[in-house]
């Protein structure tokens, strides 16, 4: 297997990082919270706006979970 040379966009950039560092504290926040911080993310503007969409895209995944 070979590694892509292609950039990741801020958007898969924003839900990797989500995945990793917010992934073990999901036992802690409630699913309402995940969609609230989503909502919010989602609604980011400027430089950020993709990577805070890529965030909000995990916390909504998280939130659909059954856990």
């Amino acid at each position: 297997m070979t590694m892509s040379t292609d950039p990741i966009s801020d958007f898969e950039r924003g839900y990797n990082y989500a995945k990793r560092q917010f992934g073990r504290l999901v036992d802690s926040i409630s699913n309402a919270e995940l969609r609230e911080l989503a909502i919010v993310l989602a609604k980011t503007t400027g430089d950020n706006a993709e990577l805070a969409r890529g965030i909000a895209a995990y916390f909504v995944e998280l939130a659909e979970e059954d856990r």
